[in-house]
């Protein structure tokens, strides 16, 4: 759990080209620091992080795992909430 105790959740799941124009910093963001060139048909979800104008984005990747995910939040200073973690697993899963 991340050691300031921002909590992230959910705020929006879509495929790049569908991404409202608000996220689409944070999403080029990630994909500048994992070194990604984007398609438009990466899946993406956009975290909130709680009490913050902050949000995280996340590339669900087939590879990954929730406890991918997982991390790539901690390392942003967040913890991931119990309900998006669900929602996220059964993403993965797919």
């Amino acid at each position: 759990m991340a050691d300031r105790g921002f909590i992230a959740s959910i705020a929006d799941i879509k495929y790049v080209r569908e991404m409202p124009e608000e996220y689409l910093p944070y999403v080029n963001f990630r994909a500048a620091f994992e070194g990604r060139v984007l398609q438009g048909d990466e899946r993406v979800a956009i975290l909130n992080v709680t009490t913050t104008t902050s949000y995280i984005a996340l590339f669900l990747d087939a590879d990954k795992s929730i406890s991918d995910l997982e991390l790539e939040v901690e390392e942003s200073g967040a913890a991931l909430n119990a309900d998006s973690k669900i929602v996220l697993q059964k993403i993965l899963k797919r």
